[in-house]
């Protein structure tokens, strides 16, 4: 069997022509510009634009509200394609879908869906989330951004910090408390539009992913008609948990495609490099790498096809599986990348090599979705019974 054929092993005939279709998409229309883009600080919309027309920010939208209706497999599988050739438009992919959309299909009224669902899934509208705030990042309770109620409008005030695609978005999910002394009881998920009166986004200076609009969005006594409340008062927490979940799975998805990049590059480099006269992968102590690079890669991929069956199989949350596949494939995405730079050596540290980038880029995913930290506690917490998901 070929390499591919391995990987394409239990997935249907439709999967495998979808992972072939979307590597060849992203090899041929992403990856070429993904180191202009990063040095020129330039945020990729004409890609990001092109990912929409092939229906991929609607990927798990229902095709009644004009989304691709792929099935959670296929999904990962385009969260992988999409992030082995860059970070920023398999990062637009994930956020749309797995915290906004999904959001919208589970909770949201039939107006909210037909107001927004469907441009979102028709890739006419780019949206984003708008959860961490200075105070915090993954401690959702304790969140300091209000909203209070006036008439049939609720008045949202604070700042959230790190926002992707906040920029170029035209909806942004956010939660907010209507009483922070209830914690999670008092939280709610708004849908927002760009151009609400006292909404103003900010770029933030990154080291890394300068071309990935990452922005401080503030919100100044920003009037939210009712109707925008998705659930209801109060069950914001519950909606955000859900999408976690899938947020969780496309990130570590995202992962692998990271991290299989960065086998591709560094097996090429090791079959090309000569030192003391053989090709640099000869080498045992460099096999060694490449041999767990390799097997932990494989790993995290079928970590993350088994949350897919299980949401597949009609699993409403698959708490545990998700955190345990994006732990483990961001942590194999972050030495993967750093032992592909090693295996470099000084040439992967030049601006013109991707795994340097690679390695920069893996530690944010370490931290996305809820950091690396939480995801153990979450995960031994689940193992000892004092947490529960349901089935």
């Amino acid at each position: 069997m070929t390499e591919i054929d391995r990987a394409d092993v239990g997935l249907t005939p439709e999967q495998q022509a979808l992972r072939q279709a979307v590597r060849e998409f992203a090899r041929s229309e992403i990856a070429p510009y993904v180191d202009e883009c990063e040095r020129a600080g330039r945020y990729p919309i004409e890609l990001i634009q092109k990912i929409g027309q092939l229906g991929y920010l609607g990927a798990i939208v229902p095709p009644e509200y004009e989304g691709a209706g792929l099935d959670y497999v296929s999904y990962g599988i385009v969260c992988e394609e999409i992030a082995r050739a860059d970070w920023v438009c398999a990062s637009a992919i994930s956020v749309q879908n797995s915290l906004v959309c999904s959001s919208l299909v589970r909770f949201g009224s039939e107006e909210q869906k037909h107001r927004y669902l469907l441009p979102l899934a028709r890739g006419e509208w780019l949206s984003s989330a708008c959860l961490t705030e200075p105070s915090g990042g993954s401690d959702l309770a304790s969140i300091e951004t209000t909203a209070r109620r006036d008439g049939e409008a609720y008045v949202l005030n604070g700042e959230k910090v790190y926002i992707s695609h906040a920029n170029h978005a035209s909806l942004y999910f956010v939660l907010a408390s209507v009483d922070r002394s209830l914690r999670a009881r008092g939280i709610c998920a708004f849908l927002v539009e760009r151009d609400t009166p006292g909404l103003t986004t900010r770029s933030m200076a990154m080291h890394t992913l300068r071309r990935g609009d990452t922005a401080q969005v503030i919100f100044e006594d920003v009037r939210v008609p009712r109707a925008n409340l998705l659930a209801g008062e109060g069950e914001g927490f519950k909606v955000v948990g859900a999408a976690l979940d899938v947020g969780r799975f496309s990130v570590a998805s995202r992962a692998v495609g990271q991290a299989q990049a960065c086998v591709d590059a560094a097996l090429d480099y090791a079959r090309q490099r000569r030192q003391f006269g053989q090709e640099l992968g000869r080498f045992q102590m460099v096999q060694a790498m490449l041999a767990d690079m390799v097997t932990s890669v494989e790993a995290a991929r079928l970590l993350c096809r088994r949350v897919g069956q299980l949401k597949d199989a009609g699993v409403a949350r698959a708490s545990q599986e998700a955190s345990m596949a994006k732990l483990f494939a961001t942590d194999v995405c972050m030495k993967v990348a750093e032992d592909a730079v090693q295996i470099h050596g000084g040439y992967g540290l030049e601006a013109d090599n991707p795994v340097g980038r690679y390695f920069q880029e893996a530690k944010v995913l370490q931290i996305g979705e809820g950091s690396n930290q939480l995801q153990r506690a979450l995960i031994a917490e689940y193992a000892l019974g004092y947490r529960g998901q349901r089935r």
